[in-house]
């Protein structure tokens, strides 16, 4: 695992992509945002997992195949700071690979944002994104165990 600083290591890394809306017509910029995010979420999706349109029509189970603490897209909205972003989180190892893909869909979704009226400051930053566990390991005890064992059917055996 990379270290940043001694005790401030990472395996995870993000790419943002932001940009400042204005609250003119009734907030029509973030609406159009939030409609260039729909439009491409296919593609973006496609970077974190290969689950696109294609992956919602099997019957495929995920199962143990996407790690969403390692690997999401998210959207933020700060109506405050009026500031849309888009979040790509991926294992550092992904994130190389997409990096030599000049971070495709990226361009096409910074252009999208460009091209709409009331949207400035259109940005990228790269940096890590961890989750972290402040309380240490979690144990859930079995149900048989826990504090609703009295609660549970019992087996008889041999009927």
């Amino acid at each position: 695992m990379p270290e940043i600083a001694e005790g401030v290591r990472y395996d995870t890394v993000a790419r943002e992509w932001r940009c400042k809306w204005s609250l003119d017509d009734n907030m029509a910029s973030l609406k159009a945002c939030q409609a260039l995010l729909e439009e491409m979420k296919d593609d973006i999706l496609e970077v974190t997992h290969d689950f696109s349109q294609r992956q919602r029509r099997t019957k495929e189970v995920l199962c143990g195949k996407m790690d969403v603490s390692k690997q999401t897209v998210q959207r933020i909205v700060a109506p405050d700071g009026l500031v849309f972003k888009v979040i790509v989180k991926l294992p550092e190892d992904k994130f190389d690979e997409w990096e030599k893909t000049n971070f495709e869909p990226e361009g096409r979704f910074l252009e999208g944002l460009r091209q709409i009226p009331g949207v400035t400051e259109v940005e990228t930053q790269t940096y890590t994104l961890e989750c972290m566990n402040l309380m240490g390991k979690i144990v859930v005890p079995n149900a048989s165990k826990g504090c609703m064992a009295d609660s549970l059917p019992r087996k008889e055996i041999g009927r």
